[in-house]
């Protein structure tokens, strides 16, 4: 079979070192859960490098050349909760064969596995580097459970209609008890349909992963981005402190949305109108504020698109 590429740069490239480790005996080796590497191994950088390993976050496992275990260190027993002696008894080198780099070690326990071979004095040790990946398992888990309620948009990945009013509400409740605001960012592609009539459906969907990304990358982590039908996304923005914070938002993803995208090789522009509304100012509670935010994007595109609208505007009527 053929064997994976690694997916990062080798561990033994950190600089994490708890400098030159004396010899151990069998004693120490069993309480700190490695052994001393064989004498054939340290031999120039090779030796050094292990004994850096050490000291790394990542879990990080020798094999000699008949797959003996010689080095196992603190953070591999942390990540698998096995001892040397137990991880030695379960012939670790056979995890390389996995056809996937996660692997469940045990229920519910996952790593992500990286290796490599390294060639010191005409032998050649098989290194293993492993992270623990059970929370991100976790979550990839949840997000599936989330698509099959229809809770999160398939093609997106962005959290959907229902979803992101519970998010809402959360923002609201957390604003009430800490004295802020939040904002309401409805964004809508402008002429979305033309997109669809005059292009291929994979141009389409293209635009709208992208626009996605796009604003996913632009809002902060504590901002909460969804998508709400084909066309039509929205932002909340959490703890917001002025009254102009959402507007302002606003102005600079009309900017950053207005650059070109990269789509099947080409340059194409979309633009978008965004309607923006404020807790409390416009409403107080998540379905209201949703509603005014829509509708203040629904005159933004009537205006021509291409801008924002804030839904208590007086200069504006309904």
């Amino acid at each position: 079979m053929a064997e994976p590429r690694l997916k990062r740069p080798s561990v033994f490239a950190m600089p994490h070192s708890r400098g030159v480790v004396d010899p151990e005996t069998e004693e120490t080796q069993a309480r700190s859960g490695r052994v001393a590497l064989p004498r054939e191994f340290i031999s120039e950088g090779v030796g050094l490098a292990a004994l850096i390993a050490s000291g790394t976050r990542d879990g990080i496992a020798i094999l000699d050349p008949n797959g003996k275990l010689v080095f196992w260190n603190a953070a591999a027993t942390a990540i698998t909760g096995w001892s040397l002696a137990q991880a030695a008894e379960r012939n670790i080198g056979e995890l390389v064969k996995a056809p996937d780099a996660l692997i469940e070690i045990r229920d519910g326990k996952w790593v992500e596995l990286r290796y490599s071979r390294v060639d010191a004095n005409a032998q050649t040790f098989l290194v293993l580097m492993f992270t623990d990946s059970t929370s991100l398992m976790s979550l990839r888990d949840a997000r599936q459970q989330l698509r099959a309620l229809g809770l999160i948009d398939r093609e997106t990945g962005l959290p959907g209609r229902d979803l992101a009013l519970v998010q809402l509400d959360q923002a609201i409740a957390l604003a009430k008890r800490d004295k802020r605001s939040v904002g309401v960012l409805s964004l809508k592609v402008d002429r979305f349909r033309q997109v669809r009539e005059t292009a291929e459906d994979r141009v389409a969907d293209e635009v709208v992963r992208q626009f996605a990304s796009r604003i996913t990358a632009f809002i902060r982590g504590s901002d909460v981005p969804a998508r709400l039908s084909n066309e039509s996304f929205l932002v909340v923005l959490t703890a917001l402190t002025t009254s102009n914070d959402a507007a302002i938002v606003a102005v600079r993803l009309l900017l950053v949305l207005a650059e070109p995208f990269d789509v099947v090789g080409q340059a194409r522009s979309v633009h978008c109108s965004i309607g923006v509304a404020e807790f409390p100012r416009d409403a107080e509670d998540a379905t209201s504020l949703l509603g005014a935010a829509l509708a203040a994007a629904d005159r933004a595109q009537l205006m021509g698109g291409g801008q924002y609208r804030v839904a208590s505007d007086p200069r504006e009527t309904t």
